[in-house]
């Protein structure tokens, strides 16, 4: 029997290619005696040749970049491709009884992406006083708030720019609104990087150059193909799953580096627009960028294997359905943890005696949007009461501790209190 129809063989390049592993790791798996871990390479290698899809991205040799679909990435297709909410676990009572619930979850879920792409590319905050600026529209203090802010924008225009096709004015309004504000030279917001701009991609633990973009130049006519590529409308001969070709899009930029800065946030932003204008709404819910965070050495190895192993995009490719995967997975969770929540939190505003109908509204309406500020004039208006009740009212819940009261310009605006569904579970009746 050779070794190729060795069954340990064949078991094994299985289980390789099911979370397609690079060399690195290749090199150390067990292997029936006799052969060599160069012999199973060789024919891990062989079995990714078939078949194998190119797009058209070349290195600067001229070489195209290509990609295969292993078996495992069939699942999380499957799973983004089985139906909008349900994917979520949002069953039809959820969607028609907790819009409150779905709409706290989307903003939760944007602000967690803003904050999370920033913080890939070195915002210092923590994720509480982030959400606070961003919940109270705080002006940004410093680089790295700016950058969160900038995200947080970004993602909000992105949604109203679904019927777009890809193109130089989208491409550069993206990269300008992520990076207003933050860059050294303000004027590198919103254009490609000159030939004077070099830009490489330096490995921080030793200083080595582990990648140099194309040249600039040869940009234009490089992001041109990239662009119709994205446009191209789908046809018999050549479908590619949107997913994959998000995931191939986001490589591409990142590859090109078209921008002196923000090519990283730019990227992963051009994910998240390609699946909202393929018609995958799941994915506002969807926090891919705090997957990623949580993985830096195998999001930087899914570049670095796919540029230095004869250009198999499949890495990228993979990594990017693995961390949809994983994003699906919490998000499921987290609904469910969080519709459990809403239902005791129901129960017990109902049962709490102090709280009038407008103070429970008011508690109900800032737990769907937690952004939610209210003032005295605002809480007189709508509920149609004299501003000395709804003074009385407002600062009644924050002698509770269930709202917080902050400066607002001339006047005081309330928000909710922190870690307001704890207080609220422990609060007694008098």
């Amino acid at each position: 029997i050779g070794i190729a129809d060795h069954p340990e063989v064949q078991s094994r390049i299985a289980r390789i290619n099911r979370d397609y592993l690079h060399w690195d790791k290749v090199r150390y798996q067990p292997r029936p005696a006799g052969v060599t871990p160069e012999q199973l390479w060789s024919l891990v290698k062989w079995s990714r040749h078939n078949p194998r899809f190119k797009v058209p991205l070349a290195d600067a040799r001229g070489h195209s970049f290509s990609y295969t679909l292993p078996a495992a990435t069939q699942q999380v297709l499957h799973e983004v491709d089985r139906g909008g909410g349900s994917i979520l676990g949002l069953d039809e009572h959820m969607q028609t009884q907790s819009e409150s619930l779905r709409q706290r979850v989307l903003i939760s879920t944007l602000m967690e992406e803003a904050i999370a792409t920033s913080q890939i590319e070195g915002a210092v905050t923590t994720r509480k006083i982030a959400k606070e600026m961003l919940r109270t529209n705080r002006q940004p203090r410093n680089r790295s708030e700016q950058m969160i802010v900038n995200g947080f924008r970004t993602i909000q225009v992105l949604r109203d720019r679904i019927g777009q096709p890809l193109d130089f004015d989208l491409l550069l309004e993206i990269q300008s609104s992520m990076t207003r504000d933050t860059l050294d030279d303000s004027t590198s917001a919103g254009r490609f990087r000159s030939a004077e701009e070099r830009v490489m991609i330096v490995d921080s633990r030793d200083g080595k150059i582990v990648f140099t973009p194309p040249p600039a130049e040869d940009l234009p006519k490089r992001i041109e193909k990239m662009f119709k590529f994205a446009n191209a409308e789908p046809d018999d001969n050549e479908f590619i799953h949107p997913l994959v070709k998000a995931a191939i899009l986001h490589f591409w930029l990142a590859y090109e580096h078209p921008f002196v800065d923000g090519n990283g946030r730019t990227a992963r932003a051009l994910f998240y627009w390609w699946m909202l204008k393929s018609g995958y709404w799941l994915f506002e819910y969807l926090t891919i960028s705090r997957a990623i965070l949580e993985a830096p050495i195998q999001y930087h190895h899914s570049f670095q294997f796919a540029e230095t192993d004869e250009n198999d995009l499949t890495y990228s490719i993979m990594f990017m359905l693995r961390i949809t995967h994983k994003a699906i997975t919490k998000m499921r969770e987290y609904l469910a943890h969080k519709q459990a929540e809403q239902n005791q939190i129901a129960a017990v505003l109902n049962s709490i005696k102090y709280l009038n109908p407008r103070q429970r509204d008011l508690i109900q309406s800032i737990m769907s949007d937690p952004r939610t500020a209210q003032t005295f004039k605002r809480y007189s208006k709508q509920f149609g009461v004299s501003l000395l009740t709804a003074r009385s009212d407002l600062l009644d819940l924050v002698r509770r501790g269930l709202l917080r009261r902050i400066r607002w310009g001339r006047q005081h605006a309330f928000f909710a209190a922190d870690d307001l569904v704890k207080k609220l579970r422990k609060t007694k009746n008098p």
